[in-house]
């Protein structure tokens, strides 16, 4: 019998070249409902303050809590409709571990926590919300047994070849004004086709970064995010930033992403806080 094309690519998810894969994160679903990972720490994943950055945390936390969610939903699909990031640590070194447990799984809706820590103590936590969605021929296939051992997306070959940004094509076009393109790419796509969640969070991050350090006149860096997905990023994605307010030590920014390519659609919508010490 011939093979459906379309659950073959799904199967396929993610790609051998992709961030998923170069993350190198491991991965395990246990019996009590609960999912873990562990993600290295690596030195183009770190920002120039020699930590890594929010939005990695949110692409981790977005990654895990999607599998959860998915598994939780099943045999339904899900897309992610908010996530919020408070940061209390920096990472530095080691590795991070992230565990995610479901808060409520209803109808239309999952909500996801997620937990980090490092090797030096908490780093902090997220909440996200899933919106329930009908299954699709194209959806990855999961595994839906109640407990995995821990595997790894990591084949070989797999590895940063440049710093993070670099790799996802991510532009600063106007630092001052927070304004950030990122192209969607196979490398950066979810299972959907669109740009996946945590890369949108991590724009947003590097935009408000780049706008709350010019308005606050010191490196500060994002400790908070509250993300809300309106719609898929499938063209070049563009932030436009917004500060609200802004200090030696401490700031605060809307950021909105609109898909270039979409006759300028508004797809996200966030809002960050940045400070010196975290």
């Amino acid at each position: 019998m011939t093979s459906d094309p379309g659950q073959e690519e799904a199967r396929s998810y993610p790609p051998e070249l992709h961030l998923l894969r170069d993350l190198a994160l491991d991965v395990e679903h246990r019996a009590d409902g609960t999912s873990a990972a562990w993600l290295k720490v690596v030195p183009e994943l770190l920002d120039d303050t020699g930590a890594v950055r929010a939005g990695v945390f949110a692409t981790i936390v977005d990654m895990i809590g999607g599998g959860l969610s998915a598994q939780t939903a099943a045999p339904n699909w899900i897309a992610t409709a908010d996530l919020t990031l408070h940061l209390v640590g920096r990472a530095t070194r080691g590795t991070v571990e992230a565990v995610a447990r479901v808060l409520r799984a209803g109808r239309t809706t999952v909500v996801i926590e997620v937990s980090l820590r490092s090797v030096d103590g908490p780093l902090g936590i997220a909440t996200m919300t899933f919106s329930v969605l009908p299954r699709r021929d194209d959806n990855p296939v999961l595994n839906l047994t109640p407990a995995a051992p821990r595997t790894s997306l990591v084949l070989p070959g797999s590895g940063f070849r440049a710093p993070l940004l670099a790799e996802l094509g991510v532009t600063v076009v106007d630092a001052a004004a927070g304004v950030v393109e990122v192209p969607v790419i196979d490398y950066s796509r979810n299972s959907m086709g669109a740009l996946q969640g945590g890369i949108v969070a991590l724009a947003i991050d590097v935009a408000a970064e780049q706008a709350l350090r010019a308005a606050c006149g010191t490196p500060v860096r994002v400790s908070d995010v509250q993300v809300t997905y309106l719609a898929f990023v499938r063209g070049t994605l563009r932030t436009s930033t917004e500060v609200v307010a802004a200090s030696p030590g401490f700031g605060t920014a809307l950021v909105d992403v609109i898909d270039v390519d979409a006759e300028t659609r508004r797809t996200t919508t966030a809002r960050v806080v940045a400070t010196k010490d975290v």
